[in-house]
């Protein structure tokens, strides 16, 4: 298995540093790039192991929050996750 492959098979929930909740399928929490009130505007969606928040309009696997999270370029979260 390559680098990419190990990497986008980590679950983004295991990066993922607050409290999340299962609501129909996915979950749901703070965003974690942004000061969230109100309503948790932070989707993963487990099966496809993406992400998205709806107040950034900003989501990807879990290579694209490791690089968000770390400000990272992407091969260094390449590097990181696909140990």
């Amino acid at each position: 298995m390559d680098k990419k492959t190990k990497a986008k098979a980590i679950k983004i929930e295991t990066l993922y540093d607050g409290e999340l909740k299962q609501i129909s399928g996915v979950l749901r929490g703070a965003c974690p790039f942004h000061h969230d009130t109100g309503t948790p505007n932070f989707t993963i969606y487990p099966k496809t192991n993406t992400w998205y928040c709806f107040r950034c309009g900003v989501g990807g696997d879990s290579i694209k929050f490791y690089q968000m999270k770390h400000e990272c370029d992407f091969k260094t979260a390449l590097e990181v996750l696909g140990k």
